[in-house]
């Protein structure tokens, strides 16, 4: 897989930012170019006449375009690799989500990077509100970064096997390319509630596959036995000592199990690293 453009949505935090340093290293590699956007919501306000409206936003549209222009410009001081790479800038007025999902369909984006703050509900401490919502929608692979990561050195990748959500083993290519990037190791893991036949036959059935589309990147295959998703993957990941967390998501099955599991928050708590979502 080629990497040629990497959408990066910012809102100029220190999360943001930090997840833009990874893309430009990651771009800078692979010779590719980055978007950076930024959107912002124009206050609601009591029923009123468009004219009014008009009135009342143009100077508030103005401020804020003019705000992030500022910005924009301080980002190659921020994350000076951005001077030996091509990058763009782009500003929305729109919910970031949708932002988001307009560029991947129009601009030829190849991947999103984006940082998470990870705050409010369970599902949100784990990714991030707009975060949760960009991984339902897109339909290119997303990286995200947790706040607390500003180095992306990943040496031990872990791969959560759902062979059921992979329609066509070619969209393992970014996980191969990143593992190359970087000479990692990609530890493959199937989790399965019961050590039964049908289950053991099922992590054959996963490996036999995996094992050819990732035959020339150092990887291992372990099946673990958990009764619950969540835990199964805190524990693979505490005993791997993990960089990075990669995974299918889909509406139902693995991510279900993640995302609104009674253990979520255990997760959450304990599993602080980068996720790479490759989608059907």
């Amino acid at each position: 897989m080629l990497v040629k453009k990497i959408l990066v949505p910012t809102d100029f935090s220190k999360c943001a930012i930090n997840a833009l340093k990874i893309a430009a290293e990651i771009a800078y590699k692979q010779r590719a170019k980055i978007e950076v956007i930024h959107a912002f919501h124009v206050p609601a306000y009591a029923p009123m006449d468009v004219m009014a409206v008009d009135l009342v936003n143009q100077p508030i549209l103005k401020e804020q375009q003019d705000r992030v222009k500022e910005e924009f410009k301080t980002l190659p001081d921020l994350v000076p690799q951005l001077k030996d790479i091509n990058y763009s800038t782009k500003v929305f007025m729109a919910p970031a989500a949708d932002a988001i999902y307009e560029c991947t369909e129009q601009d030829d984006v190849d991947m999103i990077i984006m940082g998470t703050k990870g705050e409010h509900d369970v599902a949100e401490k784990l990714f991030g509100s707009m975060s949760a919502q960009v991984i339902k929608s897109a339909d290119v692979p997303v990286l995200v970064i947790p706040e607390n990561i500003d180095v992306f050195q990943p040496k031990h990748i872990g791969f959560a096997a759902d062979l059921h959500a992979i329609d066509n083993m070619n969209r393992l290519g970014i996980l191969s390319l990143l593992a190359k990037m970087y000479d990692a190791e990609i530890h493959i893991f199937h989790i399965s509630e019961e050590d039964d036949e049908e289950s053991l036959s099922e992590a054959a059935r996963e490996r036999m596959f995996l094992e050819g589309s990732l035959k020339d990147i150092k990887h291992t295959f372990t099946t673990i036995y958990h009764e619950e998703a969540t835990d199964g993957i805190v524990e693979f990941a505490e005993k791997k000592k993990l960089d990075m967390l990669a995974m299918f998501p889909r509406q139902h099955g693995f991510w279900d199990k993640l995302v609104h599991g009674s253990t979520t928050k255990k997760v959450v708590m304990q599993i602080q690293i980068p996720l790479l979502t490759i989608h059907e």
